[in-house]
């Protein structure tokens, strides 16, 4: 036996071992994956959360967002602030994967949502500054894992993942467990890290806020905004999009506006919160759960007071409704002041 055939037979064994590794691997994975985080187990939980909206005949409310969503939206309170509006009862249902902007939100609606002939009355996007603006893909992995997949992959390819490697890390993701979760298991070894957890997202964010200017010149667009509107509302499900407090006020362009306006979606500014302290915020982004309970009571406020919203939900005739000049109807509270 020559030397050559000697060596190419090493290296079969050595390919095949680690063929047999990562197959090993993406097993384990496969059933072990929930325990890696708690985003993992909320994404199995959707098929059950938007069965919910089945039962009965309440009008339902889909919240769809991110950790903004999860730590700042109470269901109890904001149905308990409908308690003196003599409108009946309403099912709320939360969808909130983790560090996700418009892009996601989009795949998740379509995936899951679309997908399960689940039409709630109203969808709810909690967002927060840029969430909105068009914008690279955050997470290419995980978006061809988790959010869109083999099945939305050829409209994926055509408007959001655009070149030859990010479509590679796309089907990969798509492929393999592995893969598309490389983030998470690399944040389970950061994390031992102490402040990790809490200065994480702010990095994200900050990370996303820079590649958006850089992307768009410091001047945003929102074509992928029109298309997300487009699809929900084109399946007769009225959307409300809601300006989520953070420590420090931002901007909601002209553009935002008109681009909500004009697609049938109405935009409700919940910004004013009244700070004395760092103590509204948990990690300095993140609502603390005394102003969570504030927000929830202003945001249930607002889906009575708002003529879009009320109509969505129990038809129209309310009143208290504020225009603004240059966008679709908006409605600001107050009741965030201590």
């Amino acid at each position: 036996m020559n030397s050559s055939t000697s060596n190419s037979r090493s290296e079969w064994k050595v390919i095949a071992s680690v063929l047999v590794v990562l197959l090993l691997g993406e097993a384990g994975l496969y059933f072990t994956e929930d325990r890696l985080s708690h985003d993992m187990q909320h994404l199995r939980e959707i098929p059950a959360i938007l069965n919910g909206f089945r039962q009965g005949t309440s009008p339902g409310i889909l919240f769809l967002g991110n950790s903004l969503t999860h730590r700042g939206v109470f269901p109890d309170i904001v149905k308990a602030a409908w308690s003196n509006a003599n409108v009946p009862d309403a099912k709320i249902g939360l969808v909130y994967p983790d560090d996700t902007i418009l892009t996601d939100w989009l795949y998740v609606y379509r995936r899951f949502v679309q997908s399960s002939n689940t039409k709630p009355q109203l969808l709810i996007i909690c967002f927060a500054d840029k969430h909105l603006e068009d914008s690279p893909v955050h997470s290419i992995e995980r978006l061809g894992g988790e959010f869109a997949g083999f099945a939305y992959a050829s409209e994926a390819f055509s408007h959001d993942v655009l070149t030859l490697s990010d479509r590679v890390r796309y089907v990969l993701g798509a492929t393999s467990r592995l893969w598309a979760n490389r983030e998470r298991i690399q944040k389970r070894v950061l994390s031992l890290i102490p402040g990790y957890q809490d200065l994480a997202p702010i990095i994200n964010d900050v990370f996303r806020t820079t590649k958006q200017s850089e992307a768009h010149g410091n001047k945003p667009t929102y074509n992928q905004l029109a298309r997300f509107i487009d699809i929900v509302t084109g399946d007769g499900i009225k959307v409300v999009f809601v300006a989520t407090p953070l420590p420090e006020r931002y901007a909601l362009a002209d553009e935002l506006y008109r681009t909500i306006s004009q697609g049938g979606a109405a935009i409700v500014d919940l910004q004013g919160i009244e700070r004395t302290g760092t103590g509204d915020f948990l990690d300095g982004y993140h609502l603390a759960p005394e102003a969570a309970e504030r927000f929830s009571k202003a945001l249930g406020n607002a889906l009575v007071d708002n003529n879009y919203a009320h109509a969505a939900l129990w038809g129209s005739g309310n009143q208290g409704l504020r225009t603004e000049s240059s966008g679709p109807p908006v409605f600001e509270s107050s009741a965030l002041a201590r």
